[in-house]
C-alpha cells in the first residue's frame, strides 16, 4: 500500500514545530533596575537583586524626600491651625458680642418707642363742670359728658398718631370707654361717691360680629383716669404685658397717673391705695 499523503504532510509539519521549539531560548538582557540601581543579566522581568519589576516607574521623589516633604506639610498644617483657631474662637467671641450688643440696642430702642407711646396725656373741661350745689341728676349728667369727651380726646388722638405714622393700623371711628375692672357693671361716672374715675378705652377699629351680633370691639388699647371734682382726665396708650411677652423685647410700666394711683408697684401694674 502506498502511504496516505495527506498524513505524510501532518508528520513534517509536527517535525518542523518541534524543530522550532528545540531551537528557541529565551535571550537574556542585561538591565539596569530603576530602583535598585544596580545592573542584572536575566530573561525574567524582575529584578534578580530587589524584586522589582524592571517595567515599573520609580517614583520621582525618594522616600527620604518624600518624607521630608510630609514632614514640612505637617509642620505647615500645624502653624496654620495654630494661626487660624484663634482667629475663629476670637471671630466667635466678636460675634457674640455684636449679637448682644445688637439685641441690647433693640430693647433699649423698643423701651424707649413704648416710654413715649404711652406718655400721659392731660386735657380739661372745666365748662362742663356743674355748680357745687346742683342736684345729684345734674352731677351724674356732667360726669357722664366728661366721659364722653375723655372719648372724643382719645379717638383724637389716635387718629392723629396713625396720620403721622406713630401707630399703626386703621384711624379709629369712635372710642368707647368703660370701667377698669372688668367685673364692674358700671362705669364710675355712675357713682358720685367717686371722686376718680378708672377706664379702660378702646379706639374702635371694627367690631367683632358673631352671628350677626357684635360681641366685642377691636382696636387700640388705652387706659385713662377722671377726676370728677377738677373736671379733668388723663389718657395713656396702653401696651400690655401680654404683648411684651410675645415680642420678647421689653415691658414699661404705666405711670401712676394714667390709672391716678399712688401705689406702690406689684406685678405689672400698681396696687391700688386704699
Amino acid at each position: 500500500m502506498s502511504p496516505d499523503p495527506w498524513e505524510a504532510a501532518r508528520q513534517r509539519t509536527r517535525e518542523q514545530v518541534r524543530e522550532v521549539f528545540a531551537s528557541h531560548s529565551h535571550a537574556e538582557l542585561t538591565r539596569t533596575c530603576a530602583f535598585c540601581g544596580r545592573e542584572g543579566t536575566t530573561s525574567f522581568e524582575l529584578c534578580p537583586h530587589c524584586g522589582r519589576s524592571y517595567f515599573d516607574k520609580p517614583p520621582r521623589l525618594s522616600r527620604a524626600a518624600r518624607r521630608t516633604l510630609i514632614a514640612v506639610a505637617g509642620l505647615a498644617l500645624a502653624g496654620l491651625a495654630a494661626w487660624v483657631v484663634p482667629q475663629l474662637v476670637d471671630y466667635r467671641h466678636k460675634s457674640d458680642a455684636e449679637i448682644r450688643a445688637g439685641r441690647a440696642a433693640l430693647i433699649a430702642a423698643e423701651r424707649a418707642r413704648l416710654i413715649a407711646e404711652q406718655r400721659p396725656h392731660h386735657a380739661r373741661a372745666a365748662s362742663l363742670r356743674p355748680a357745687g350745689d346742683a342736684p345729684a341728676g345734674e352731677r351724674l349728667r356732667a360726669r357722664r359728658r366728661l366721659v364722653i369727651r375723655l372719648e372724643q380726646s382719645i379717638t383724637a388722638d389716635a387718629r392723629a398718631r396713625i396720620k403721622a405714622g406713630l401707630l399703626e393700623g386703621k384711624a379709629p371711628s369712635r372710642t368707647r370707654c368703660g370701667p377698669l375692672v372688668r367685673n364692674q357693671a358700671t362705669g364710675d361716672e355712675d357713682d358720685l361717691a367717686k371722686a376718680v374715675g378708672r377706664y379702660s378705652c378702646t379706639a374702635v377699629v371694627s367690631n367683632a360680629v358673631q352671628h350677626g351680633r357684635s360681641v366685642g370691639l377691636f382696636g387700640i388699647p388705652f387706659v385713662a383716669a377722671v377726676d370728677f371734682r377738677r373736671f379733668t382726665y388723663v389718657w395713656c396708650k396702653d401696651n400690655p404685658a401680654a404683648n411684651a411677652s410675645e415680642t420678647g423685647l421689653a415691658f414699661v410700666r404705666l405711670a401712676r397717673e394714667c390709672l391716678a394711683t399712688t401705689g406702690k408697684a406689684f406685678g405689672t401694674g400698681y396696687v391700688r391705695p386704699p
